[in-house]
Parts: structure tokens; sequence; C-alpha cells
């Protein structure tokens, strides 16, 4: 048995079919409402908020805004698909298969990854002729998308498996994702808040997450930008390793 054999390949192609199939439904409504974002607070902002950090303030939010479409597409497809494997009890297929728990987790992992890495890149190449960004680190981009795309499909799937009701997954993303998104510097810069909220804003790893795309997007950022990165990937290594662990110990996720 390899890590990427037919079982895991399997695996991986129906999560990936599952959203490709319906993309009217999971790939355009994210598209749509990022671009109203990019409209609304770019362009209805943008002229009253010329610059943040140096840049137009269409460009300064747009890495933002598509990181946190990102997040959502990753978090929800992973969390939705284990959650229903589970209800419906077709993850029992997937169970008795010959894959390890480590495969099972990285194929639903890898799954909502590649949803959120498309709704990521949407998001940007089509607010780019709004705002005129061009890229400038295309790879720190790819590696801070990866990176973040990762780490919450990771979650998702965390929580899809300790999930016992629809709620839950929907809690999460509105009580506490959203929320840390929209606290995350999306819209503003960390230099612009009064000096305690700055410091909290520090403990936040959604704006470390957002100050890394910025800086390989537009060469901005409020923190130190290779530190930076290296914490977004320890946080995608810790997240799966828990997702990883809970998959293999839950009992939610076995009879």
């Amino acid at each position: 048995m390899t890590l990427f054999d037919r079982p895991f390949r399997t695996l991986l192609s129906r999560e990936i079919l599952r959203f490709t199939r319906v993309w009217m439904q999971t790939i355009v409504p994210s598209l749509l409402t990022s671009l109203l974002y990019v409209i609304v607070f770019g362009l209805a902002l943008g002229s009253r908020i010329r610059e943040v950090n140096g840049v137009p303030y269409l460009e300064f939010i747009l890495p933002g805004i598509a990181m946190m479409t990102l997040i959502t597409g990753a978090y929800m497809n992973s969390s939705w698909s284990v959650f229903d494997a589970k209800r419906e009890r077709y993850i029992d297929e997937v169970l008795i298969s010959p894959m390890s728990d480590f495969q099972i987790t990285l194929a639903y992992t890898l799954g909502g990854t590649l949803r959120g890495i498309i709704v990521g890149a949407g998001v940007l190449v089509l607010g780019a002729p709004f705002a005129g960004v061009e890229v400038a680190h295309p790879l720190l981009l790819l590696f801070a998308g990866l990176c973040v795309s990762f780490t919450f499909a990771a979650l998702g799937v965390l929580v899809g498996v300790l999930a016992t009701r629809i709620e839950h997954i929907s809690f999460l993303m509105n009580v506490i994702l959203q929320p840390l998104t929209f606290l995350g510097g999306v819209f503003y810069s960390v230099e612009m808040l009064p000096e305690a909220l700055r410091v909290g804003t520090l403990f936040n790893p959604i704006f470390h997450m957002v100050d890394a795309t910025r800086y390989a997007t537009l060469q901005v950022s409020d923190l130190v930008p290779y530190p930076t990165f290296a914490a977004v990937f320890f946080l995608a290594l810790a997240a799966f390793g828990a997702a990883w662990w809970v998959v293999s110990r839950s009992k939610r996720l076995r009879y």
C-alpha cells in the first residue's frame, strides 16, 4: 500500500466531483458574493479612503477578500462532506476500505483545499481588473493560499466528525470564523487600530493569514513577512494533525 494508491485516489476524486458537478451552487455564489464586497467596499469606500499603507484601498482589500472566500469554501466543503457521509452512514464504506486514517483525513482535506483554492483564485482573477492588482510574489501567494486552504479544510474535517447536528457546522462558521475574519485586517490595516486592539489582533490567526497573502500579492504587510509565512505553515500542520487524531479516535465516526 502506498499513500496515493487507488482507494485514496478514488475518495479524492469523489470529493472533487462532489463540488465540481454542482459548480453553480458551490463556486459561482462565492465569487458573486466576493465581487459584491469588492464593489461595495472597494469602489464606494475607496473614494473616501484613498490609500492604506501606501496602496489604493481597493488593492489593499482584494487579497483579504480572496482569503475570506477561500476560508469559507475550504471549511464548508470538507465539513459538509464528512458530516453528510457520517449522517447517511456511507462513511462506513470509507472506514472499511484499505485506507489508513491518515489517507482518509488527507483525501477529505485535499478536496476542501482544492475548492478553497479555486474560489480564492477566482476572486483575485475577477477582482484584479477593478483593482489593477499585479501579484508581486506568485510563488509565495500560492504557498500562502495552499496553507490557509489546507488549514480550514482540515478544520472542516474535524468539525464534520465531531458535529452531531447541522447547526454545529454553521455555528462555527457564523459565530467564530466570520467574526475572526472581519477582525483579521481584511478591510483595514492593524496600524489604524488603538494599541489595545492592535495587540489583541496579533492573537487572531486569520490576521496572520491575511497579512501573508497581502504581502505575497502587494508586497505590503503589517508584520515581518517570512516569520508570518512560517506561522501559517505550522498552523496548517497543526490543523491537519488535530483532524487526523479526531478521525482515528472519535467514537462519533465509528459505532
